[in-house]
């Protein structure tokens, strides 16, 4: 059944900076074509942005596509997109049917096709992997309300690590051009953004024209009227000898390092395929940390991994209290459709995760208080 096309949206994001920044470029896009942003339920087009990582977000889509009718029984038309839209595809339809368009992350530059297709009344469906294409159509950045902006500069994966779906749901590991990047970065200034946040899915395995994160960063610093510079996610075997340098070089770039390690158990992380080694990590902070002694180090855990011991949490926790965080995230083990991880021996029960949980998150928590302590003698420049 046909029905009037669109003229206001709404872009629901959830999960990852990645999708912060898909879900802002969706919204530029819409408005390019004469769209307004309103309020989700005045919204005639709703844009669910998914995320894969855990079981409980993939199932937040479905509790909120449940919710969308409103009181005069209408329903706005809804997208789903993101990671949850390229894993599950054609099935989101049959377990929703209230969804009329299923679009992948590396696709939505065709969402005013799909909106017109789905307006004629045929369910529109693209779970395209076509690398950067997108970023070859999408308009340019739109001026800003706000003083900081995310810029994508690499999207997918090639670590396979077992528990994750990135591989399969954003694709093989590839980065925007050198000069793109740069010329974003310029409109977003351009636009009133002081600070600009690098982003990936391993954004420090960034490498375009024969140049590193770290060599990008530079070229940024000399970018008129951008006060600082952040990147996340990292991965620790991309932290090159040229991004650990610019860390002690470049002022512009904030005494900030996102590196996830997950566990503190070597036999814990080969059993994810992380590639790196407790000692490995602890390397990398210490040459960090020699450039750039007040740097605040955050990271991710994973608690309850299969055949994870009682000796493998304690090396966790070692670990933990070795390098100090200043924030983290720690989550319980979350088995991923498709992963080879969720097949593993060793299934550990979520209620057996619930006191190791706790363990880790009240260390952490204390690291946090410690380092916010500290910080209250500091002066620091608010960007407005």
């Amino acid at each position: 059944m046909t029905r009037p096309a669109p003229k206001s949206f709404h872009v629901k994001s959830f999960g990852c900076q990645m999708n912060v920044y898909d879900g802002e470029r969706m919204a530029e896009m819409l408005g390019a074509e004469g769209m307004a942003a309103v309020a989700e339920d005045e919204a005639d087009l709703v844009i669910l942005n998914t995320c894969h990582i855990r079981e409980k977000a993939a199932e937040k889509v479905y509790s909120d596509i449940g919710r969308m009718r409103r009181e005069d029984g209408s329903r706005p038309m809804i997208a789903v997109a993101g990671c949850v839209a390229q894993a599950e595809g054609a099935e989101i339809p049959k377990r929703a049917r209230e969804v009329d368009i299923v679009v992948g992350p590396q696709a939505y530059h065709h969402l005013p096709a799909l909106v017109a297709e789905a307006a004629s009344g045929r369910r529109a469906i693209d779970l395209d992997l076509p690398g950067l294409a997108k970023f070859d159509v999408l308009p340019k950045r739109a001026p800003r309300l706000g003083a900081s902006a995310f810029l994508t500069v690499q999207e997918g994966c090639d670590k396979f690590c077992t528990y994750c779906v990135v591989p399969y749901t954003r694709g093989a590991e590839i980065s925007r051009s050198f000069e793109a990047i740069l010329d974003e970065a310029h409109a977003l200034v351009d636009g009133g953004v002081k600070e600009i946040t690098l982003v990936g899915q391993n954004v420090n395995a960034w490498r375009a024209d024969g140049h590193d994160l770290g060599r990008l960063i530079r070229a940024l610093d000399a970018l008129p009227g951008l006060k600082r510079i952040r990147y996340m996610t990292s991965h620790p075997n991309d932290m090159t000898d040229g991004l650990i340098a610019a860390h002690g070089d470049v002022e512009k770039l904030m005494p900030f390092l996102h590196l996830p390690v997950q566990s503190g158990s070597d036999r814990i992380l080969k059993a994810m395929n992380r590639s790196h080694t407790a000692a490995s990590y602890r390397a990398v902070i210490e040459r960090v940390r020699k450039v750039r002694p007040d740097i605040a180090i955050s990271g991710d855990f994973i608690v309850g991994f299969p055949g994870e011991t009682d000796a493998d949490f304690e090396a966790t926790l070692a670990l933990g209290a070795e390098i100090g965080y200043a924030s983290a995230y720690s989550f319980k083990f979350s088995a991923r459709p498709g992963t080879p991880a969720a097949t593993m021996e060793g299934q550990i029960a979520p209620t057996v995760m619930d006191e190791p949980l706790q363990r880790l998150q009240a260390q952490l928590n204390r690291q946090q208080h410690d380092y916010t302590t500290a910080s209250n003698v500091k002066l620091c420049e608010i960007l407005i």
